[in-house]
């Protein structure tokens, strides 16, 4: 258990879950199940810090496409990934329904998050990078975490089967960005801005960036769902990633499917970096590489804390399962998630606490903090309070909070 800690300082209505989505649930559970069996055995691959962007991820060097592999690859997406993506690649799987965004459709070939140009298919790096990293504000979780870097490949060879394009065009070539600039100043921002105006970029992403253009409410992808222009004042709704190269490399490409065109002809590399410098330095950034900061959600009026606990979720379990503190001290309990549930983050809350600990929506690069007094000795059980909640989905994301009797 991770926590600070000061001398102690002297001294129901439950969170649930509607019955037709408990339904879904139940059903999402059976998919994950064996994902839940190796999170509890510790299979699947670990890693110290959560992701923050998807250019800095390293793919190692891919192995031979095989037919084997590839065999391994159906397998494994039959097991993890059919119940939002569908069996046949289609997007519609049982809980495709609930998430926003929705699941990629691997049969149209279309693929957003990629280093190759504009219309041009994904390299097989790209699309283990993307399996590996996820897609940040999501419900595609980083699978680095729970699967291992063979059966990551495994997918990869499985996910080219789902579409003819990747046999009729083949993989396209990786784009050359350059160096990125030593120094990001005033004066790179203030031209990255006339590029903003240049490129028309404020006609769906709005004057000030806000997503608000004039012609943001008309925008549709190529499946003719609307979609927003990205609000560039929210870094942690970047879903490849809130660094330099990942917004320089959105713009140099485009984001295939969507409104949002490639600028290769339209801007030179130096153009580029400086509108990426432009775009980056609107983001309200708050803590770094990125994100929102872990906000006391509740208990401000408690001053500063006596403990304060660091919290994670890794392969649907709590990290630490258990945590101790003393009566009438004021406890901060910080969480950090490394999935995305359904899209819809993970929460935290302790029975018996119900009224002063609850927390919900926290995401990857989006955590949250409760602070509460730990006024009642005792034993309590404290669990996932969204979608986790429902007992066979993630039967592991729960722990103890053990409040020891304050010394007479």
């Amino acid at each position: 258990m991770n926590s600070t800690r000061r001398t102690p300082r002297a001294g129901y209505a439950s969170p649930f879950i509607g019955v037709g989505l408990a339904g879904v649930l139940l059903l999402f559970g059976a998919c994950s199940a064996k994902v839940a069996d190796r999170a509890a055995s510790g299979a699947g691959a670990q890693a110290d810090a959560v992701p923050l962007s998807w250019m800095h991820f390293d793919p190692p060097e891919p192995p031979p496409m095989t037919a084997e592999l590839e065999a391994e690859g159906r397998q494994v997406f039959q097991d993890h990934c059919a119940g939002c993506h569908g069996e046949t690649g289609a997007a519609d799987g049982v809980c495709a329904v609930f998430l926003s965004p929705q699941p990629r459709d691997f049969t149209t070939g279309i693929y957003r998050f990629k280093t190759t140009p504009g219309g041009q298919m994904p390299t097989d790096e790209d699309l283990f990078r993307t399996v590996s990293v996820g897609v940040q504000s999501t419900g595609m979780p980083p699978w680095q975490y729970l699967l291992s870097e063979h059966e990551r490949w495994a997918l990869v060879a499985h996910l080219k089967t789902f579409s003819d394009r990747f046999e009729s065009r083949g993989a396209g070539t990786p784009v050359d960005l350059g160096s990125e600039p030593a120094k990001v100043d005033a004066e790179t921002i203030a031209r990255g801005r006339e590029m903003y105006e240049k490129a028309g970029c404020g006609k769906c992403h709005g004057a000030t960036g806000y997503g608000d253009g004039p012609s943001a409410l008309t925008l549709k992808d190529s499946f003719g769902n609307a979609i927003p222009p990205r609000n560039y004042h929210k870094a942690s709704d970047f879903k490849r990633g809130h660094t330099l190269p990942d917004i320089a490399l959105t713009i140099y490409t485009g984001n295939n499917g969507t409104p949002m065109p490639a600028f290769n002809e339209a801007l030179s590399e130096e153009e580029i970096w400086e509108l990426a410098a432009y775009v980056y330095s609107l983001a309200e950034l708050r803590f770094a590489g990125g994100g929102t900061p872990a906000a006391a959600v509740t208990g401000r009026d408690l001053g500063e804390p006596d403990v304060v606990i660091e919290l994670t979720e890794r392969q649907w379990k709590f990290i630490p399962d258990e945590i101790r503190v003393h009566q009438g001290q004021v406890v901060r309990i910080n969480f950090q998630p490394t999935d995305n549930g359904l899209g819809v983050g993970h929460g935290f809350a302790i029975d018996g606490y119900d009224k002063s600990v609850f927390m919900n929506g926290a995401l990857v690069q989006r955590p949250k903090s409760v602070t509460f007094l730990a006024d009642k000795a005792g034993t309590f059980s404290f669990y996932c309070a969204t979608q986790c909640s429902t007992g066979p989905l993630h039967p592991k994301m729960n722990g103890k909070l053990i409040v020891e009797p304050a010394e007479s």
